[in-house]
């Protein structure tokens, strides 16, 4: 049987994963987020808590959505007891930090 206990352990390479999905995809729920990542859904709750709890996902009404902007949506309309998350302006600058990070690591190999 599972150990319920677990923690899940937030490095830079999961926050990173998650917050693309969202980039990607713009507003989500978690059963579609740990489906797109492989992740059963007590993880991925555990993880979007604690990310909505960082700063980096704000939460969004869902009887504010419609499928354009829920991507991943095979319904036009959302469920309303879901809760949905989107990127927030902190996990924006999260994810454009870690594109200039990766783009000077890439160019510092070709002064070497």
């Amino acid at each position: 049987m599972r150990d319920l206990s677990k923690k899940i352990e937030l490095d830079e390479n999961l926050i990173y994963r998650v917050l693309m999905h969202f980039k990607k995809f713009g507003v989500d729920y978690a059963k579609s987020v740990g489906r797109d990542l492989e992740m059963n859904k007590r993880d991925i709750c555990e993880i979007l808590k604690k990310l909505f709890e960082m700063g980096y996902l704000e939460k969004r009404r869902s009887g504010m959505l419609k499928r354009k902007e829920a991507r991943l949506k095979k319904r036009v309309t959302t469920h309303p007891l879901h809760t949905y998350y989107q990127l927030s302006e902190k996990g924006e600058n999260f994810l454009k930090e870690k594109k200039w990070l990766n783009l000077a690591n890439r160019n510092a190999l070709f002064y070497i």
